[in-house]
């Protein structure tokens, strides 16, 4: 499928089925990070199959229901930990699971007390994963000229990239970010303050890269 299709076709999805997710898809995903940690210096996990990941968590925005799969996206670097997590979901997305970010609202010491972390790692944020009850839907989103900053002549694949960009998953749906253009390169740069901040420009680097082929799923 087409980078952008799929970026179009995912949506963050908080409500999941009891569907367990097949060993061949578990194991494309295990194999996927693997790599992602090797090559990006992160230490992800993930959880399948548990019971305990969401339980006892309630929450006035962003609560789960019936998910049992979590990825934890631990390491020194919160960036980093966004850029591989969203290759993460849409390599999901392309196996028809769907995911969701979670910043607080799943069972944070039951996870904190099962992750493996090296000194000065840290869970950053972490990933819902399964089959979802919907595919959830398309959110409300900022116009180009909203995020665009050009100067001078627009570099190749700019445009796809801003699609890109305002396709991208951020905390609370903030979209506090700039798409500029330096010498010809595009540069994604953060824009006010907000949540996950780091993690969030991660995630649209990841987008940015995928468009102009910098990395593959």
């Amino acid at each position: 499928m087409e980078i952008l299709e799929l970026m179009r076709k995912r949506h963050s999805v908080r409500e999941y089925l009891p569907t367990s997710i097949e060993q061949e898809k578990k194991d494309v995903l295990l194999n996927q990070i693997k790599r992602l940690n090797e090559e990006y210096h992160t230490h992800v996990q993930v959880y399948f199959d548990s019971d305990d990941v969401f339980k006892n968590v309630s929450a006035t925005y962003g609560s789960f229901k019936g998910c049992r799969n979590l990825i934890a996206l631990v390491g020194t670097d919160a960036e980093r930990c966004g850029y591989v997590g969203e290759l993460i979901c849409l390599k999901a997305q392309e196996l028809g699971l769907n995911t969701c970010f979670v910043g607080l609202t799943y069972n944070r010491s039951h996870v904190k007390n099962s992750v493996q972390t090296e000194k000065g790692e840290s869970i950053q944020c972490s990933i819902a994963l399964g089959y979802g009850v919907s595919q959830g839907k398309e959110r409300k989103s900022k116009r180009y000229e909203d995020v665009v900053e050009l100067k001078g002549e627009k570099p190749e694949h700019f445009d796809e990239v801003v699609e890109a960009c305002l396709l991208a998953p951020t905390a609370v749906n903030q979209q506090k970010f700039k798409v500029t253009s330096n010498n010809g390169e595009i540069i994604i740069k953060k824009s006010g303050l907000g949540f996950y901040m780091d993690v969030d420009l991660g995630i649209l680097n990841a987008h940015k890269d995928l468009v102009l082929g910098k990395v593959n799923l």
